[in-house]
């Protein structure tokens, strides 16, 4: 895998350069400790040492709504509505690089959405080892911290203005070097970016799970009568927040309307949660997760067992998002798993 050296004094020249061809988004300090993904201009201060953003990146790919079908129903027509902006993420951690790896397997799965898929081919990901750990996080240990896939470009900064900068793409390639050619990194550039990554791993393990992470899928196999679902859930506000700010969570709800002449219309849909009682509210008044126990269950289930069943990883990458949204302090799926863990071993 190639690899090269980029100076902080010439990335406003390239970011220039990929804001000609792509809408560029990097992370921003937007305040009280606060980080999230903007998008750039000239005027933009880069937060290169953030710990985790308030809102995942699937927004990207995946809008909170988007509109997928507009119909007229003078003649019975309907047309398919693919928007997909050319869009640059600049600053990705490997977390949430993972989280996107995950969606992409899952979208392309058995009907692949292809509103998300033109989305996904349209995005330039650009990488970044992150600088500190985030108090909540814990993504080594979940298998979050692959940085192997998924990226064009994945930047380490090894100095305090120097970057080394792995390709995976040869669109990133081109990308990088839209400014003309750069240096190819040393043996010594390439030990350097090793021992960074090495560094912020072993700082991140300080949470980590008491068991390797493949063991989880047969842990909760064994717990889906464990009391812990109930103790837990007696706090659940049902908010939803856990799902909206989590990475991987995918489920959305479709919505029609129609004008008020009621000849044209459209369909589009929004992010669901399953932690909301209405989600499983179906025709006739039934709920299949009446109960916030139930529902409880059921995510930390989809995280630690159904993904892993279907791709084989987690569908929790560590990030701890969730820790943070969560107002009742109960959805820490560290804390989770490392309980059923416990119990498991009695």
């Amino acid at each position: 895998m190639a690899a090269y050296i980029v100076y902080q004094e010439q990335l406003p020249g390239l970011l220039k350069l990929w804001a000609r061809r792509y809408g560029v988004h990097v992370p921003v300090d937007t305040g009280n400790g606060l980080y999230d993904f903007s998008p750039w201009s000239e005027n933009t201060v880069i937060a290169w040492d953030y710990d985790v953003t308030v809102n995942p990146l699937k927004r990207y790919l995946l809008p909170p709504r988007e509109e997928l079908i507009t119909f007229d129903l003078t003649d019975y027509s309907a047309k398919g509505v693919f928007e997909a902006p050319r869009q640059l993420l600049f600053g990705v951690h490997p977390y949430d690089l993972n989280a996107i790896a995950q969606m992409d397997q899952l979208m392309e799965a058995g009907s692949p959405d292809r509103n998300y898929l033109n989305r996904r081919e349209n995005t330039v990901i650009f990488a970044m080892e992150p600088m500190r750990v985030a108090e909540n996080s814990f993504w080594p240990s979940m298998g979050g911290g692959r940085s192997d896939i998924g990226f064009d470009l994945f930047w380490t900064r090894i100095g305090p203005a120097t970057f080394f900068v792995e390709v995976g793409s040869k669109t990133g390639e081109d990308l990088l070097m839209a400014g003309g050619e750069l240096p190819s990194a040393s043996a010594p550039q390439h030990d350097a970016a090793r021992r960074q990554r090495e560094k912020i791993r072993e700082s991140s393990d300080l949470s980590s799970l008491n068991v390797p992470w493949e063991e989880l899928p047969k842990i909760l196999s064994k717990s889906w009568n464990s009391p812990i679902w109930r103790e837990r859930s007696t706090m659940c506000l049902a908010c939803g927040s856990c799902n909206l700010v989590c990475p991987t969570c995918y489920c959305f709800d479709i919505k029609e309307e129609v004008d008020e002449s009621l000849k044209t219309g459209r369909r589009w849909r929004e992010w669901d949660a399953c932690m909301l009682p209405s989600f499983a509210l179906v025709a006739g008044g039934h709920n299949f997760r009446s109960r916030a126990a139930e529902r409880y269950r059921h995510r930390y289930f989809r995280k630690g067992k159904y993904i892993y069943d279907l791709i084989g990883e987690l569908g929790c990458v560590g990030c701890g998002r969730c820790i943070k949204a969560c107002t009742a302090r109960i959805a820490n799926p560290l804390a989770v798993y490392n309980q059923l863990s416990e119990e498991a071993a009695r």
